[in-house]
């Protein structure tokens, strides 16, 4: 949920809360209109049968849609177009693992070189993702796309007994900006009457301020509460601590990774069973955990293939990472993007729920750490904060003191004073006045031993401060 400008968020903030949750309710409604359209519709009634198709089938049909997309996008995508092997493979039908990978490099460094030549002709929306590797990056996606992205998460919405059409009653808690960083007293949350959701923000998950969340959601009793597992997580501690009467169907968490000892606390707390949802800002790939707790990467929403370190295919019990043909968005075009995210095919490949789909045993995407702060704040994914900053070619938040969080950037040659402001303004939108913000510029960033890059990363013993926070 986005509010806008910062003439607009400052007229929200200063709002009452029923002021807040008209104003709400009115953005819920101009979103339902964009996402619920004929498209969504069409795609959704197919993703109902095509989900009990054999695998056979899936691919069959996902053939069919890489053979219709590839030759429209290499000729009309300047990236793809000023590279002969793209259109001398085509010309010799060549299967698609035989095309380059396409490095995440490449594509932040030249994003405009894969938009579609009828860009402007298009009707889009603009999407920004930082990655799982604070790279961040912001592309085009087709209104027809992005209702199609919507049936993919309505459909793990149904797998997870929650119905979009019904107007069930869902909660969040994840990276929506609906109190002020600053605010020291409730309410936390806003109301989308349109949608019949209770946002709250995850930027206010204290100790001080726990027992507010319980009784919010008490009084709204949802029937599903989704969320980052970190902050699923803190909630599930607030509710053995408080105690409540909440009677979920389900859980959705979804944007970081879920580990099991997450898993297991908040489903005891909630007595709700967790359903893990993963997707791309690119919106090239999507995963879904069905009713027998099996994760299905869904082949009918993109070509999506599990390479190893020699980039050849995994086999059942081995992991590799994600190289995705995302060959429905035409407005930028993504041929076997290497996409980066880890994943462990699972060994049985025979769904019990029926449902097609490779079956995956794990998927990493974000790890992070917490950042705290002095008021006693539990912080998750903070890649919003640099979510639009296409002058950054990596960023890391590190954290040594409850008062200070150090923002780490590798910056282009086009980086300016006024994207160091932008990152601060959005750091101080979501953290507040209080934590001082510092800014250190690297050639590039630690690693950790495996070589991956982590995002935010704690000196404080995060043990030691969530024990702390359960007393």
């Amino acid at each position: 949920m986005s509010y806008g400008s910062k003439n607009v968020r400052s007229l929200y903030y200063s709002l009452p809360l029923s002021a807040k949750n008209l104003f709400a309710s009115a953005y819920g409604w101009n979103e339902r209109r964009g996402r619920y359209g004929k498209t969504y519709r069409e795609s959704l009634s197919m993703l109902r049968e095509s989900q009990y198709w054999s695998n056979e089938k899936l691919l069959e049909y996902q053939h069919q849609r890489v053979s219709r997309f590839l030759p429209e996008v290499i000729s009309k995508t300047r990236y793809y177009r000023g590279r002969d092997v793209y259109s001398d493979l085509l010309k010799a039908n060549a299967p698609l693992n035989a095309f380059p990978l396409l490095a995440k490099t490449a594509l932040r460094r030249e994003p405009k070189n894969f938009y579609h030549d009828e860009l402007e002709s298009m009707r889009i929306r603009w999407m920004s993702t930082s990655g799982t590797t604070g790279s961040p990056l912001i592309s085009p996606v087709t209104e027809q796309h992005f209702q199609r992205e919507c049936a993919f998460r309505a459909l793990a919405y149904e797998w997870a007994g929650i119905s979009l059409d019904s107007h069930d009653r869902v909660a969040f808690c994840a990276g929506h900006p609906v109190a002020h960083a600053d605010r020291q007293r409730p309410p936390f949350w806003v109301y989308d009457w349109a949608n019949n959701w209770l946002y709250f923000s995850s930027y206010h998950l204290s100790k001080r301020n726990l027992q507010d969340y319980v009784a919010e959601l008490e009084k709204f009793q949802p029937v599903m509460l989704g969320g980052y597992p970190s902050s699923l997580y803190l909630l599930a501690l607030a509710y053995e601590k408080f105690g409540g009467s909440l009677k979920l169907k389900a859980i959705l968490s979804s944007s970081e990774t879920l580990f099991d000892w997450q898993r297991e606390r908040i489903e005891r707390a909630f007595g709700a069973r967790v359903f893990n949802w993963y997707g791309t800002g690119e919106t090239c790939a999507n995963v879904a955990e069905c009713n027998e707790g099996e994760l299905h990467l869904k082949l009918e929403h993109s070509a999506v293939e599990v390479l190893n370190d020699q980039n050849e295919p995994c086999a059942p019990g081995e992991s590799g990472r994600f190289v995705s043909t995302g060959f429905d968005n035409y407005a930028f075009p993504l041929i076997r993007y290497d996409i980066g995210d880890e994943v462990t095919v699972a060994r049985n490949q025979a769904a019990k729920c029926g449902r097609g789909g490779l079956l995956l045993e794990k998927v990493l995407g974000f790890v992070d750490d917490y950042v705290f702060t002095s008021e006693g704040r539990f912080i998750g994914r903070l890649d919003h904060l640099i979510k639009d900053r296409v002058n950054v070619v990596e960023a890391q938040f590190y954290q040594e003191r409850v008062d200070e969080l150090i923002c780490r950037i590798v910056k282009t040659d086009n980086y300016s004073e006024a994207d160091e402001r932008a990152i601060l303004d959005e750091a101080r939108r979501r953290l507040g006045t209080i934590l001082k913000i510092s800014f250190e510029y690297l050639d590039r960033l630690p690693r950790t031993k495996n070589g991956k890059l982590r995002f935010v990363v704690s000196a404080i013993d995060q043990s030691k401060v969530l024990n702390s926070f359960q007393a």
